[in-house]
């Protein structure tokens, strides 16, 4: 593949999938600084110079910006005071402090920081949702296609064509559903209604003993099984849920040492896996990656790092309880380390993706 297809296929579906994460990300500060009452002066999705703007009528500039790797929303008096174009700092004035975010409370400030990953998650939430809604889910029907001879369901008189109906009364829908059911019950037999053509008979099988689950049954192929909006919001909250205890349970292993950066995913990596998806597995597959992608961003962004929306709880929430701000002096001093942090991880992280991507 030459320089320039792999710009097009690995590097506009990358930039496409940070762009929504950005807008998703951005969008939550400036909605809820907004109804805060907080002036906005700049909403940039990218950093550096403006390649295309315009100016909204609350006096808010709109930007698409030249480097696309994030965005920032600039809210008016962030640090209780303005810088004129001379350079000359001068102390904001009553109605100045009434539309600074320096100025509000603890808690609206919190809630205006904590807005941008919560957006993030609750974008991806509905994203999967929305997927799950449309394109309905990959099931395994309780449908025999084979069975083992001498396993103890060719004992129980099962027959490659039956359909499990139900397991010791209960009824069930999907082949792992009447496996769980067979096994939850181990070295006690089960009574199975399976369907044989028109027929429906009862059978008993004697349950695995414990450690030893085979019972000789091949299911057959997966099929696709639609769902109505409430089942795809339920399962897409068990989605995501899971996603973020496997975040928090990787975020802990890196920490305690158990699992090395290598494990973590740059940029490098993530414009090949976004490439991949969308050249192998097509636009939906690429929509359910930015999905997952926004819910991690959302909880990267709430790690107590300075520079990090999580590190910006952490002071405010200092700051609530010594009733006063910390220092200019130490806040500097933790944002210049958390930003030093985050460069070396950014360094190491993409130093292992190219490695591994010219390896």
């Amino acid at each position: 593949m030459s320089f320039v297809s792999a710009i097009v296929f690995y590097g506009l579906p990358f930039l496409g999938v940070v762009a929504v994460i950005t807008l998703v990300h951005e969008l939550g500060h400036f909605i809820v600084a907004r109804w805060c009452g907080v002036r906005v002066e700049a909403f940039s999705v990218g950093f550096g110079r403006e390649i295309v703007g315009w100016t909204g009528r609350h006096g808010t500039r709109f930007r698409l910006s030249l480097l696309p790797l994030g965005g920032y929303v600039k809210m008016f008096g962030e640090q209780g005071f303005v810088r004129e174009a001379n350079g000359r700092i001068r102390v904001l004035n009553r109605e100045e402090r009434g539309r600074s975010f320096f100025h509000k409370s603890v808690a609206e400030r919190a809630a205006i920081v904590f807005a941008g990953p919560l957006v993030n998650v609750v974008f991806g939430f509905f994203v999967i949702a929305l997927l799950v809604w449309v394109n309905g889910i990959t099931v395994t029907p309780p449908t025999i296609a084979a069975v083992r001879a001498d396993s103890p369901a060719a004992l129980a008189g099962l027959q490659a064509g039956d359909r499990i109906v139900s397991v010791d009364g209960s009824p069930v829908e999907r082949f792992e559903a009447a496996l769980a059911a067979i096994a939850a019950r181990p070295d006690q037999p089960a009574e199975l209604v399976v369907a044989r053509g028109d027929a429906m008979l009862t059978l008993r099988m004697a349950s695995p003993r414990s450690g030893e689950p085979d019972l000789g049954l091949t299911p057959g192929k997966v099929a696709a099984q639609r769902v109505g909006v409430v089942a795809a919001v339920e399962m897409s909250a068990r989605i995501t849920g899971q996603f973020l205890a496997d975040n928090v349970a990787g975020v802990a292993e890196i920490a305690s040492g158990r699992r090395s950066l290598d494990d973590l995913a740059g940029p490098v990596q993530i414009a090949q896996i976004s490439g991949e998806t969308f050249i192998d597995l097509g636009f939906g597959a690429l929509v359910l990656l930015t999905a997952l992608l926004s819910i991690n961003i959302g909880f990267v962004n709430l790690l107590p790092i300075p520079v990090l929306d999580g590190g910006h709880l952490v002071f405010l929430a200092v700051e609530f309880f010594r009733r006063r701000p910390l220092s200019p002096r130490v806040l500097k001093i933790c944002s210049l380390g958390g930003l030093f942090a985050i460069l070396v991880i950014f360094v190491l992280v993409t130093g292992h993706d190219i490695a591994r991507v010219l390896g």
